[in-house]
C-alpha cells in the first residue's frame, strides 16, 4: 500500500509540474501579445495616459505569477525530496505556504484591476472583490493545517 501511495504521490507532483510549466509559459505567450500588439481590447496602449504605472502593474502581476509559480514549483519538489526519506509533511513546506499565503491575496488583487493596465483612458475604478479575501483566508488555513500535520508526523516518529 505504502509503494503505491508513494508511486502516486510522485505522480500528482510531476503532472502538478508540469502544470506549473505550462502556466508561466501560457502567461508568457500571453505577454508578449498584451506588450507588442499595439492596440485593441485587452492590451496595453502605448499612447495612453499613465504608461509607467500601467507598465508598474503589468510587470507586478508578471512578477508575482512567477513568484507564485516558483513557491509551488518549489513545494512539489520538496514534497519529492523528503519524500525518498520517508517524509511527506516537511518544515521548508511550512515556510513555503505561508509565503504563498501572503503573496496570492496581493496576486489576486492586481490580477482583478488589470484591466487599468489595459485601459486606453486614464479613467479608471479599481476594484475589490471578495477573491484576494477568500483566496488569503484558504491559504491561510492550508498553511495551519499543514503545519499541523508535520507536527503531528514529527510527534510520531518520536514515539516510534
Amino acid at each position: 500500500m505504502k509503494k503505491t501511495s508513494n508511486s502516486v504521490l510522485k505522480t500528482v507532483c510531476v503532472l502538478a509540474l508540469i502544470c506549473i510549466v505550462l502556466w508561466v509559459a501560457f502567461y508568457a505567450i500571453q505577454s508578449y501579445y498584451v506588450l507588442t500588439t499595439g492596440s485593441g481590447h485587452g492590451v496595453i496602449n502605448w499612447a495612453s495616459p499613465n504608461i509607467g504605472a500601467k507598465l508598474t502593474m503589468f510587470v507586478m502581476n508578471r512578477f508575482l505569477i512567477l513568484t507564485l509559480a516558483g513557491l509551488m514549483a518549489a513545494f512539489v519538489f520538496n514534497i519529492l525530496k523528503y519524500l525518498k526519506g520517508g517524509t511527506i509533511f516537511n518544515r521548508a513546506n511550512v515556510v513555503l505556504l505561508w509565503i504563498m499565503a501572503i503573496v496570492l491575496p496581493i496576486h489576486s488583487f492586481i490580477s482583478d484591476n488589470m484591466g487599468y493596465a489595459c485601459s486606453p483612458t486614464e479613467h479608471y475604478e479599481w476594484v475589490l472583490t471578495d477573491t484576494p479575501f477568500v483566496y488569503a483566508i484558504v491559504a491561510v488555513l492550508v498553511a495551519m493545517l499543514y503545519k499541523l500535520a508535520c507536527d503531528a508526523a514529527e510527534e510520531q516518529k518520536l514515539t516510534i
